[in-house]
């Protein structure tokens, strides 16, 4: 029930709630006395009690104490309130207050027709009810100081039930909002996502935005400085900051407004939220529309690029030109794709900003994201792979042409045609040789390059290699068309390879018979320059005619046979390595006969086998003259060797002999007569003997040995001299010295026999003398 409702009977005052309360602190109900309560009907009375009551009916144990004024009043005339009381009032009574009427018989009645109720109930004089209640809870007409303003309590009811009506109304239609902009609305394509935003738009122009719950506010606000006891609205605001108590809050008026005014801003809040959130996701809807529109239109393209790239993919080329063509032709429609790739990158970009900002569909964006990468990845792998195929197979073609032109003028060039036996400089072989090797590496390299071009094209287009999953092709026409040119070139580089290696071989045999030669004629040329002019020299200068002289000449001998040592070697290497040269063309030469035999061989490689044949028949005869020559070198040296060997025996045996003599003769000659000799020999006659016999052999036989000795010279010397000046019969210097020398010592030898005789006689009559004592000590 509302004020409104009732509002003549507010208006009359026929009760009233004044907010006053007991002493048990209920509130005071009060019918006064100056209105005639007797026109109001026992109904319209029970809606102005009740209406009074719910004022407070949200305490949890609503009771309620009365005042009926019954001053100037009749009982006939009040006697319905009680009545309404006793039968329809919902709530509890705690006690009625009858203030009594002036006339006697009235009080009587009251009495009497009290009786009948069950409330407490007391009829008190205004001055006995000040003691039941106190005086601050009393209107001033009942003897109290209470203020109570009845028009501007009434006026304050019909504001706040008008406010608390028309926010109940407001809050309905912001609960209505808001269920409505909790439904989600998913559309499946742009144009319905663009239509949705369009919609929600309009619901915030059309319902949302017309909900307006400021006056509201204000009405709230004036209805809390009311409660203030405020009336002056132009500073309300301040006023309300200012002060925060209600004096004229007597039924929690004040909490209850500011709840409502609350829940208004928090509806309105929580619909402005809840739109904008919608707005949001809407938004992010069409985004995730337009994202997946652009995805699913670049899918499409990239199907279609695929669509037109499958048909020629097999296709590799016949030949270089259509290689080349083919090659253009896919760069410039790979250029045309790739050229899309920004498209695509800007579009990931979009996702991952979708992303990164939050959207609710993240992982259908994700799934977007990687359904676009994958096909992009297949055709870019497409793409590359095709590429890659086209660029080998240009490049195979290129190489092959290449070698196939230049098959000829190899063939020639490893050929035997030129006669390469007539080249004499090691330089000039050594420079073709360079020659032949820089072009075995250049034909080696571009049949690798062919060769692993060929398999990589082969192993490119091996369905184990090729890298999509969704589509396999059939390169096997490609991969025949290949092996076909790589078995063209294998057969050929075959054939170069063994020509190659022909010619190889014979410029390395004349090449080694070049060096040989030259090795040879290095050998022969110092053992002419140095050898012989040494030997030469040395058979001038003789033999010498002293010790000293013998020593340095076979020192200096000694010194050139370790000059020549090196010599010696190189020469006897160059000798063994001609010996199996030539056994290895013994070898061959069976081996060639063997399969000349079988097979049928051409005249050219005849002839280059009879050339090599030729040259190892030269260097074995080179080697050959070298060895005759080596070993009448050595002959000479060695014959050198054993003069001078002779000579420095010889000098050494005279010097030594000479002393021997010395010694010798001074002992054997200074003990002749001298009787300790005598002693001495009789004494050790028999071993003296013996030493002197050996003495003398070993004399007689270094004297034969010095003069065999000095023979072996003195023939070289004759010989010497009979090669250097054969016309010349004048004996050499060294000659008449080593003649004089040899005489001396026979001479020096023949004093020595006599000497040697003497004392051997002595000797011999003292072992005679003692053999004599001997037997005569027998005898006797």
């Amino acid at each position: 029930m509302k004020a409104a409702e009732i509002k003549s009977y507010l208006e009359e005052k026929y009760a009233f709630l004044s907010g006053a309360i007991d002493k048990k602190g209920y509130l005071i109900i009060t019918f006064p006395n100056s209105t005639t309560i007797e026109k109001l009907s026992a109904e319209e009375l029970k809606k102005l009690i009740i209406y009074l009551a719910s004022i407070n009916s949200s305490n949890g144990d609503p009771r309620f104490t009365f005042i009926v004024d019954m001053r100037q009043r009749t009982w006939e005339n009040c006697k319905h309130i009680f009545k309404v009381l006793q039968e329809q009032f919902p709530y509890k009574i705690e006690h009625v207050y009858i203030v009594k009427p002036d006339g006697f018989w009235d009080k009587h009645k009251i009495s009497l027709g009290m009786s009948k109720y069950t409330f407490d109930h007391s009829v008190e004089s205004v001055e006995s009810l000040s003691q039941a209640i106190d005086r601050n809870q009393l209107t001033p007409d009942l003897n109290g100081t209470f203020q109570y303003n009845h028009h501007r309590w009434l006026d304050f009811r019909l504001k706040l039930e008008t406010f608390v009506y028309n926010s109940k109304e407001t809050l309905h239609a912001y609960e209505l909002l808001y269920n409505e902009l909790q439904q989600i609305d998913q559309s499946n394509n742009v144009a319905r996502a663009q239509e949705a935003i369009e919609t929600h738009m309009t619901v915030f122009k059309d319902q949302l935005s017309r909900v307006i719950i400021e006056p509201l506010i204000n009405d709230g606000q004036h209805l809390l400085n009311m409660l203030r006891g405020n009336l002056d609205n132009d500073n309300s605001t301040m006023k309300s900051q200012q002060q925060r108590t209600y004096p004229l809050d007597y039924f929690d008026e004040a909490r209850k407004i500011s709840l409502v005014m609350d829940n208004l801003r928090s509806a309105k809040e929580r619909c402005f939220q809840l739109w904008h959130q919608k707005k949001n996701r809407l938004e992010q809807n069409l985004q995730l529309k337009l994202f997946e529109q652009d995805c699913d239109r670049l899918c499409s393209w990239i199907e279609n690029s695929r669509s037109i790239l499958s048909p020629k993919y097999t296709e590799i080329g016949s030949s270089c030109s259509e290689a080349m063509q083919l090659l253009a032709e896919h760069e410039q429609f790979a250029k045309v794709c790739l050229g899309n790739e920004t498209v695509i990158r800007r579009t990931q970009n979009v996702g991952d900003r979708l992303i990164s900002s939050g959207h609710y569909a993240t992982n259908a964006i994700k799934t977007q994201m990687n359904r676009l990468n994958d096909e992009w990845l297949s055709l870019t792998r497409l793409l590359d792979n095709r590429t890659n195929i086209l660029t080998a197979s240009l490049q195979f073609h290129q190489k092959a042409d290449e070698y196939l032109v230049q098959v000829p003028t190899w063939k020639h060039l490893c050929s035997l045609t030129d006669d390469l036996t007539a080249i004499e400089s090691m330089e000039h072989l050594e420079r073709l040789l360079q020659q032949h090797f820089n072009l075995s590496e250049n034909i080696s390299r571009i049949y690798a390059q062919i060769c692993n071009d060929g398999k990589a094209i082969i192993d490119s287009v091996a369905p184990s290699q090729q890298n999509t999953t969704d589509y396999q092709f059939d390169f096997r026409a490609g991969a025949k068309h290949i092996l076909e040119i790589v078995q063209e070139i294998l057969v050929n580089h075959r054939y170069l390879d063994a020509k190659w290696n022909q010619r190889k071989v014979f410029l390395q045999q004349r090449l080694s018979f070049v060096a040989f030669a030259n090795d040879v004629q290095q050998i022969l040329d110092w053992i002419e320059k140095h050898g012989d002019a040494f030997l030469q020299k040395n058979l001038a200068v003789g033999i010498g005619k002293s010790f000293r002289q013998a020593k340095k000449l076979d020192k200096m001998h000694t010194d050139f046979e370790m000059a020549i040592k090196n010599t010696k070697t190189n020469a006897e290497n160059l000798i063994a390595a001609a010996d199996n040269m030539y056994n290895e063309q013994i070898q061959q030469q069976k081996q060639s006969q063997q399969m000349n035999i079988n097979t049928n061989s051409n005249s050219e490689e005849n002839n280059a086998d009879k050339q090599l044949n030729q040259g190892r028949t030269k260097i074995y005869q080179l080697a050959h003259d070298l060895e005759r020559r080596m070993r009448e070198f050595d002959e000479r040296v060695a014959r050198r060797r054993y003069i001078l060997d002779v000579n420095l025996n010889f000098h050494t045996h005279c010097e030594e002999y000479s002393d021997w003599l010395t010694q010798v003769e001074l002992v054997w000659s200074t003990t002749a007569g001298d009787d300790d000799d005598n002693e001495t020999i009789a004494a050790n006659c028999e071993e003296m003997l013996e030493a002197l016999i050996e003495q003398h052999e070993g004399a007689m036989e270094a004297c034969a040995t010095i003069e065999q000795e000095g023979q072996i010279l003195l023939d070289y010397l004759t010989e010497v001299q009979t090669m250097i000046t054969p016309d010349d019969t004048i004996p050499s210097p060294q000659y008449t010295h080593l003649l004089s020398l040899i005489e001396s010592i026979r001479k020096k030898t023949s004093e020595l026999e006599v000497i040697w005789e003497k004392r051997r006689l002595r000797v011999e009559l003292c072992v005679q003398i003692k053999h004599f004592e001997i037997y005569s000590r027998d005898v006797s």
